[in-house]
Parts: C-alpha cells; structure tokens; sequence
C-alpha cells in the first residue's frame, strides 16, 4: 500500500509545471508534455514576468531621477533662498524675480496649471501668492513678507521644470534681506529633501506583494506614495 502512495506522489512530482517546481504558482500540472517553448501558459507567464520587471525598473526610475536632480542643485549665491519653497533674484534696487525652490520643482510632477497673484496688488505676509494645480491636486506657496506683483513671466506650463522664475515683484531691499535663508538653513533644507526621497525609495515595496501590480501604470511620484502624502511632502519641503 505505502508503494503505491509513493509511486503517486512520484507521479505528481514529476507533473509538476516548472512555475509549480519553483512556487511562482501554487497549482499547475503539465499538460503540454513539458514542450515550455510551444506552451500558450508559459507565455503568459513569462510575459508577466518581463510587465512587473519592467514596472520594477519604472518605479527605480522614478525615485533616481528626483534624487539626481536634487543632487545637481547646488546653492546659488545669487538667489535669495526665502522660506514656503519660494526663491527671488535682485533685477534693481527694490525690484526682483520671483521664482519657485529648485528643490521644490524637482518633487514636482503632472502640473497642469500655476497662477500668480494678480498685478499691482499688494500681498501680505503669509498670503498666498503662488497655486500650483496638477493629477494629484494642489499646494499653495504663501508670501513670507510683504510686496507687490508688478508683471507676470509668460511660460508654457511644460517648461515650469526647467524655467523657474514665474513673475517680477517689487520690495524694500531691506526687507528682502530680512526674510533671506542662510546657506546652513538651505545646506538642511536640501539634506531634507535627499532624505525625504531616500526614505521613499527603501520603503517601495517589490512589485508582486502590493496592489501596485497590474492597474495604471506608475509613471509619477504621487502615484507612487499616494496623492495625500505627495501633497504633505511638497509642503513639507522648504518650509
């Protein structure tokens, strides 16, 4: 009796499909006399494979390339680092660029639209003067003193990215200098962001184990880490 209940358990060991053999599957038994290369369900398979590699390398891809733009950026004595992710640049006494925080444009993914406060109107300390809209929702940068909007920079939404000055305000110098960020607050605040981007890529768990697998495609940060925490990472940033 026991011969025959190993001769069995011979038998379906030996049925085993290679993808039961090496516990991809938890069930399949050959059918196709083991001819791998003319069978229909080991092309689905290994096409699967090739979707998750190729996802795996996405999602790397992701992560890599915000963490080497964060490291080209060096601080840049000609720009006035100020806080809540805005940067200024002196045109003449009184009169400057206003743009976005390099490091804050490099987080920055599917923006569909940015709007300024209106011109020749006078924004207050802590109001908002900068919306940032995109697929995941959007932020709000707020002024950190006061001044006014005297022109607006014309620039397709496309080159926010590269182009990072978006108008021209007016203010006192003094002023100005006032509200200025050392190099050691900006030396911590980009080790901010390098750890925040750090921290995302060893926590990615491997594709296979999450409700990553199948579905939209991942192309972006904010698909990645959920649109919540994406918003709560931009804000988060330069402040």
């Amino acid at each position: 009796m026991n011969n025959q209940y190993e001769h069995r358990s011979t038998n379906y060991e030996t049925l085993k499909c290679i993808w039961m053999a090496s516990q991809v599957i938890e069930y399949k038994l050959c059918d196709n006399q083991f001819d791998c290369e003319n069978c229909t369900f080991d092309k689905v398979m290994r096409n699967l494979l090739d979707e998750k590699e190729t996802q795996n390398t996405d999602i790397a891809n992701i992560t890599n390339t915000i963490s080497n733009k964060l490291q080209s950026i060096k601080y840049d004595n000609k720009i006035i680092y100020l806080k809540n992710n805005l940067i200024a640049k002196e045109i003449c006494n009184d009169t400057f660029y206003l743009g976005i925080n390099p490091i804050l444009i490099s987080f920055l993914d599917s923006v569909s639209s940015l709007s300024v406060s209106e011109c020749r109107k006078n924004i207050l300390t802590d109001q908002k003067v900068i919306q940032i809209l995109g697929d995941w929702g959007s932020v709000s940068l707020s002024s950190p003193m006061n001044f006014m909007i005297y022109d607006l920079l014309d620039f397709p939404i496309e080159t926010l990215l590269e182009f990072q000055w978006v108008a021209i305000f007016g203010a006192v110098n003094q002023e100005v200098s006032k509200r200025r960020l050392c190099q050691d607050e900006w030396q911590t605040m980009h080790k901010k962001a390098l750890n925040t981007i750090e921290e995302i890529k060893s926590h990615v768990p491997q594709v296979g184990t999450t409700m990553m697998d199948g579905g939209t495609q991942i192309k972006h940060l904010h698909q990645l880490v959920g649109k919540k925490r994406y918003i709560n990472i931009l804000n988060s940033i330069c402040t």
